[in-house]
Parts: C-alpha cells; sequence; structure tokens
C-alpha cells in the first residue's frame, strides 16, 4: 500500500478549526500538503501555508501536536499520514493557489464533508481537546 506524509496546520478561531478544500475536490482537509524529499515538517509547512493560504506560519511558533492516519479519501490503496501541527501565522487565511474554499468549523459537528484522516480521526482528537481542557491544543 502506497503511503503520503504529509504536515498539517491546525488553526483554530472561537473552537472552530479552519478546513480547506481543493479545487475539484469534494472532501475538506487541514491545510498542509505532502513533505518533498529532503524537507522538513515545519519547511513544508511553511510552503504549503504560503501556497494555500497566503498567510506566513511564523517558524518558531510551529509545534508538533500529533500524527493521524487513515486510507486517502476515495483511494483504497493509499495511506495519508497527517503530522499535525498548531502554530501562529501572520495574516488573514484566504484561499490561494490550488484552494477552492475554506471554512471554519466545529470539531464536533462538521457540516461539510471531511477526509477520512480528518473525520475519523482529527476532528474527533479536537473535539476531545474541547471537552476535557475547554481548548484545543491548536491554541498557542
Amino acid at each position: 500500500m502506497k503511503r503520503i506524509i504529509k504536515a498539517g496546520l491546525c488553526l483554530m478561531r472561537d473552537g472552530q478549526v479552519l478546513l480547506a478544500r481543493s479545487r475539484g475536490d469534494t472532501h475538506f482537509q487541514i491545510p498542509g500538503g505532502k513533505i518533498e524529499p529532503g524537507e522538513s515538517d515545519i519547511d513544508a509547512l511553511i510552503r504549503e501555508v504560503q501556497e494555500e493560504l497566503a498567510v506566513t506560519l511564523v517558524p518558531d511558533s510551529a509545534a508538533h501536536m500529533a500524527i493521524f492516519e487513515a486510507k486517502a479519501a476515495g483511494r483504497i490503496d493509499v495511506l495519508v499520514e497527517v503530522r499535525l501541527y498548531n502554530g501562529t501565522v501572520d495574516g488573514i487565511p484566504q484561499a490561494s493557489s490550488e484552494i477552492a474554499e475554506l471554512v471554519w468549523q466545529s470539531p464536533a459537528a462538521p457540516t461539510v464533508p471531511c477526509s477520512d484522516v480528518v473525520r475519523l480521526h482529527i476532528l474527533p482528537y479536537l473535539a476531545r481537546c474541547l471537552s476535557e481542557q475547554g481548548r484545543t491544543p491548536c491554541q498557542p
């Protein structure tokens, strides 16, 4: 089975997490993307966040949260591993490059279709954190 490793950025606002949908895709994801050969997780996040959200990730603000894995949306032969980080961005996120749409969603009750790794793992993790701690680990 093929494995894709991605770095993802958890951005929260008023108890909601930012999700992105790429052009031509029906599922929403955590912003971020594939880690290129020779690239660190943080380097990939800086590049992907700039491309997708038109904001700058403050490099020293990025902190590893957890790793999640699931089958890729619409694929039975591909596993996606998402290395989730929180961090601070400079600017207001907006859909850029290949991103068609951004939405803020409640981790406990999303209203948009999400990829398996987001729906089955990341959102429940964030909802648990909100329930247990009153805040998410996405909030620095």
